[in-house]
């Protein structure tokens, strides 16, 4: 297809009081969208100093997602016209836009290849370009010069095959000269699992069967074709991810528009021990989900759509185009699709990582007033434009979280004939990038460019010199770093004669000493990994130690764990309490596999200035040392810091709390029961689990669950027997009692039934249910399925995660549905989720018919409750509401837990979305709300709410707020429960006014 270049049109739209900009921009169009690319212009609000130009449009693109200027000046442009649910059409396709008379503006669109699923993202690389398809990342070249890709083959392959919102994405030519993906795993469709069903095999290099496999985590992946290498990251990032100056990652995911990958899982890995959850800094100091400020008229929300905060972000994007204002180098662009706006942020140093704040308060770097305005990604031109990708589409939410009215409607394709490129540039105009030829550039002129205030020409240059591997480029590269004519193109010498395995000790001893702190920090991770052969650069990194720059010293300390030694030993623990208030220098001290955890809390507990003064600072470290105690399950380590405890009396309670709580822990991560033969450090656990309050019993208890066959002194169990039964102490007191009871040897089932009654508090009933798990009770099952109907609910819970763990019991619980002895609403949690997500088929379909109510009667439920939308509702009722029925899994303003979304920020959604989300919570899961199945090796059901993705550890959170923290290594299998952890029968729990008041408490401003 050839076309004719269009004129291209400009706008330059300052900012100026929201509603008069809609109304003069609504003027300037048509009535309402779709508008023709000029007209859309007239749409646009951006920051003061810029404007926004027209570069392509349809007919020449059309669904356009991801962009790539390559070293000859060829423009790929991918499309994603297949989505949201055209699978078996192929409709992807990769432009190609050329610029034939040399002025920079692309006059020819042509087809370079077609027959693509849902392609999302484009790289150069070795004269073509890599292109991600899942399952598959392609590589295609035009080796004949007609315009056309006469080369595909897979690269990489197995990826899943789900919702193309979370699919591979976006390759990136990283500084260390590894390729990055964006990759989230899989993700379960509900909805069309049909079309979306395909969970992956191993990611891998395919005819290569000595390379490496990774089996499909949530995480992305990095990977270097010429050496067959392919690693996980630390995290998942969703549709982009992006660099600094100094080569740090940065990811995302819809709602969580920027986070840091502070610790690489090299580092995380090599300490077992070391439970960090989150391995990643949420940088956003305004929010997560942060709020945004759209400008959109009649905006399109679908069922699940989060509005008025951030919720499909995407393309993130780092500028180091060279062409803005300086400090627009320490900052951030998102595009945000469903706000139809981009959102700006400034960073600001914060230790070992950042912070990032608004660029304006209450306004975005970008937006519009058309609806169908759908920033999906930005890149950086050869001409230090930043370029934005506009799918142009009425719907662009995946419908797998839309209403079916939105699936089963034409609409759903709408705008799939357009597609808009634009070019933000400064106010005064930017020149195009005009005779790109970089591909017949010699060695030297490429090294020149290693100099480049743009990014785009410094990385072009550095792949095509570690492409050609040529020996000319050696030493101009070598005078580059000796002769220092500026500080990044000194780093991309260094990272390219790495790429070229030209680099050697003597360079990096000299990088060792630069004078700017970035190019330091990368000297150090060039040198890691030849510091166990070389004992010259291992004495000149030492030094570094002392570094006045806190990211040079952070990555010291983790580089030096890869060396065991006395001294590195010894620097690690200087540094953790050198800067003890950084919880990532912490993290780096304790990455240290050699390190003796017990140790460092030793240590700590001498120091007055922690030990003397209570703060929540101080709580983390001690408990965050104590965990890696009991993580490591060392008996003697235990031993020594139970004793510890006792030898410090309970006037240090603060502390003594937190040592138990991260002890409890740490050993419940092992999912395996510790050993412990020492009487004194029983007792002592004991007499802590005997304390009134709870901030020391509690924990102190659940070390004491976990320990194997505890001999408890007689003494304790005597007066825990009490305690139990004295009506008159607090019922959270006695429940602690009766799980000290349980642990007693041959523990009397007799006891814990006569304390399941109506007469006795919920937490004392559900503490008795708990304990008759310990017991030789044989009529267990038919015990709970008698008392079932009169059971408080946090006892019917228990009684119900009990049931979960017997096939037998499973089906007496059917039985007791079909013959009406059991309500099935009052089915719920583990239980509920087991039975209709059963693996024996034949018992899943009888309780998916006894359990599960069929679409309608869900609908009637609805269209009953929309009477609530209609009435005003009482925000202090509605908090009655929400802490009855709402905080065991929700929390607002600081009440309830946090196992579902934090309710504060759906404020801004529709209250026709709320209902919805409520009385409707399977219609559609979000994937960081899915509950997961997990069972481990020693033969534990595991379920929760998956919580941040981590290298080692599985993290599921539970009702109430509580969790579990399982290690990888002890999980025989995982699988998704495809449903909700949130109940889809609450209107047993609400009436109709009750939730109009509920509504209003969501909705009303702190």
């Amino acid at each position: 297809m050839v076309t004719a270049r269009r004129k291209r049109y400009a706008a330059g739209v300052r900012f100026v009081p929201l509603l008069l900009a809609a109304l003069l921009t609504w003027g300037c169009a048509n009535q309402k969208p779709p508008y023709s690319p000029e007209e859309a212009l007239g749409t646009f609000q951006i920051e003061d100093g810029f404007r926004v130009e027209l570069f392509a449009s349809e007919p020449d693109v059309a669904d356009p997602v991801a962009i790539e200027f390559d070293e000859s000046g060829r423009i790929f442009v991918v499309e994603n016209s297949g989505y949201p649910l055209n699978v078996q059409g192929r409709a992807g396709r990769i432009k190609l836009l050329t610029d034939t008379d040399g002025d920079g503006r692309p006059d020819r669109a042509t087809l370079f290849a077609d027959g693509l699923t849902m392609p999302t993202g484009v790289m150069a690389w070795k004269g073509g370009i890599l292109v991600t398809d899942a399952p598959d990342v392609l590589f295609l070249a035009d080796t004949d010069g007609d315009g056309r890709a006469d080369i595909q083959r897979v690269v990489l392959a197995g990826f899943p095959f789900n919702n193309p919102q979370h699919t591979v994405s976006s390759p990136y030519y990283g500084l260390d000269n590894w390729i990055y993906l964006s990759h989230e795993g899989f993700s379960r469709s509900t909805v069309f699992g049909d079309k979306f069903g395909d969970p992956g095999s191993e990611i891998h290099f395919p005819g290569a069967p000595d390379s490496p496999r990774l089996p499909i985590e949530r995480r992305s992946v990095r990977f270097r074709p010429g050496t067959l290498q392919i690693e996980y990251l630390a995290n998942p990032s969703q549709f982009g991810l992006t660099f600094d100056l100094w080569g740090r990652l940065f990811v995302h995911n819809n709602s969580r528009h920027l986070r840091h990958e502070v610790l690489a899982p090299r580092y995380l890995e090599r300490n077992p021990h070391l439970q960090l959850a989150r391995p990643f800094e949420e940088m956003s100091n305004h929010g997560a989900p942060a709020p945004v400020f759209p400008i959109t008229v009649n905006p399109r929300f679908e069922l699940l759509t989060d509005a008025g905060q951030m919720t499909s972000a995407c393309g993130l994007t780092v500028y180091l185009g060279g062409a803005f204002p300086t400090d627009f180098a320490d900052g951030s662009f998102v595009a945000e699709p469903a706000h139809n706006l981009v959102h700006r942020d400034i960073w600001e140093p914060n230790g070992a990582t950042f912070k990032a704040r608004r660029a304006h308060a209450g306004r975005e770097f970008l937006a519009s007033t058309d609806r169908w305005f759908r920033p999906v990604n930005l890149y950086i031109g050869p001409d230090g434009a930043l370029y934005l990708l506009d799918y142009y589409r009425e719907v662009i939410e995946h419908p797998e979280w839309t209403a079916a009215e939105t699936y089963e409607s034409p609409q759903l394709y709408d705008g799939n004939d357009r597609g808009r490129i634009y070019r933000i540039v400064p106010e005064d105009g930017l020149p195009f990038a005009s005779g790109l030829s970089l591909r017949d550039a010699s060695d030297a002129e490429l090294v020149n460019r290693l100099a480049d205030t743009n990014i785009w020409w410094r990385r072009t240059a550095q792949r095509l010199l570690v492409e050609r591997r040529s020996g000319g480029s050696v030493v101009p590269l070598r005078a580059v770093v000796e002769e220092r004519p500026s500080a990044v193109a000194r780093l991309h010498a260094l990272w390219t004669l790495d790429g070229m395995g030209r680099l050697d000790d003597d360079l990096i001893s000299l990088a060792l000493d630069d004078d700017e702190p970035g190019v330091r920090e990368n000297a150090i991770l060039l040198a890691e990994p030849k510091l166990c052969k070389s004992s010259t650069l291992t004495a000149r990194i030492l030094p570094l130690t002392r570094d006045p720059d806190p990211r040079v010293r952070f990555q010291i300390l983790l580089t030096l764990g890869e060396i065991d030694s006395a001294e590195t030993r010894h620097i690690a623990e200087e540094a953790f309490f050198a800067d003890i208030r950084d919880p990532w220098m912490r993290a780096a001290a304790l990455t240290h596999s050699s390190m003796s955890p017990a140790g460092f809390l030793r240590n700590a507990l001498r120091q007055p200035e922690l030990t003397d003064r209570e703060s929540a600072e101080h709580r983390e470290i001690f408990e965050q040392l104590a965990t890696l105690v009991g993580a490591a399950g060392s008996e003697s380590e235990v031993v020594d810091t139970v004793g510890q405890m006792a030898r410090a009396g309970l006037d240090r309670r603060w502390w003594l709390s937190a040592v138990l709580h991260g002890m409890a822990a740490g050993i419940s991560s092992r999912n395996a029961p510790l050993s412990m033969s020492s009487a004194t450090s029983l007792k002592t656990l004991s007499d802590f689990a005997a304390q009134p309050e709870t901030d020391l019993r509690g924990p102190a208890i659940r070390i004491l669950e976990q320990i194997e066959t505890p001999r408890l002194p007689s003494r304790t169990l005597a007066a825990a027997l009490g305690r139990a039964q004295d009506p008159g102490l607090d019922p959270e007191l006695r429940a602690d009692s009766i799980r000290l009871l349980a642990l007693g040897q041959d523990p009397d089932e007799r006891r814990f039934q006569r304390l399941v009654v109506p007469d006795e508090p919920e937490a004392v009933q559900a503490a008795a249910v708990r304990a008759l798990v310990c017991t030789d009770d044989a009529g267990l099952t038919t015990f709970l399925l008698a008392k079932w109907r009169e059971l408080p609910p946090r006892a019917r819970n228990t009684a119900g995660d009990i049931l979960a763990q017997d096939d037998e019991s499973l089906a007496l619980v059917l039985n007791r549905i079909e013959h009406g002895d059991i309500e099935p609403w009052t089915v719920r949690g583990q239980l509920r989720r087991r039975l209709i997500m059963h693996g024996d088929a034949p018992l899943r379909e009888r309780a998916r018919l006894l359990i599960t109510k069929p679409p309608g009667q869900r609908r009637r439920v609805l269209a009953k409750y929309r009477a609530a939308l209609d009435q005003q509702g009482d925000s202090e009722a509605g908090r009655q509401v929400f802490e009855r029925a709402c905080s065991k899994c929700h929390a607002v303003d600081g009440v309830g837990k946090e196992v579902g979304p934090d309710l504060a920020t759906v404020r801004t959604r529709p209250a026709e979305f709320i209902l919805n989300d409520i009385l409707l919570p399977n219609q559609s899961i979000e994937p960081q709300y899915e509950s997961y199945i997990v069972e481990t090796n020693a033969g534990r059901i595991l379920e929760g709410v998956l919580g941040p993705p981590s290298p080692t550890v599985v993290t599921l959170r539970r009702e109430g707020g509580e969790q579990d923290i399982i290690s990888r290594a002890d999980i025989r299998g995982m699988r998704s429960a495809q449903l909700s952890a949130m109940p889809e029968d609450l209107e047993n729990q609400i009436t109709v006014e009750e939730m109009a008041h509920l509504i209003r408490f969501i909705q009303a401003p702190p």
